[in-house]
């Protein structure tokens, strides 16, 4: 898995397909996620977070916390990975 440690090296305009096959041999680095979390042009927020919960299928659930392990990190931090990419890629596409 290839760790990504500057915007610079995410391609842009990817099409849904081309997006979930770089994102299956890439992530990102904790620097640049964390730094993901808020965007120069958005308002500044303070950085707390929030708890929610979130009902998952048992099945989905599982595969995550698998995922999770085999990165060596908690499936928490993998769903917050996922979700702040998610987003990112959303954002990108609607502007």
């Amino acid at each position: 898995m290839k760790r990504i440690t500057s915007r610079e090296e995410i391609p842009t305009n990817m099409t849904d397909e081309e997006a979930a096959d770089f994102w299956a041999t890439h992530t990102m680095s904790s620097e640049l996620l964390e730094a993901s979390t808020i965007e120069d042009d958005l308002p500044r927020r303070n950085g707390r977070t929030k708890t929610i919960s979130i009902r998952l299928e048992h099945d989905l659930l599982e595969r995550i916390q698998e995922v999770a392990a085999q990165k060596h990190m908690g499936y928490q931090t993998l769903m917050k990975q996922f979700l702040i990419e998610r987003v990112y890629e959303e954002e990108k596409a609607i502007r």
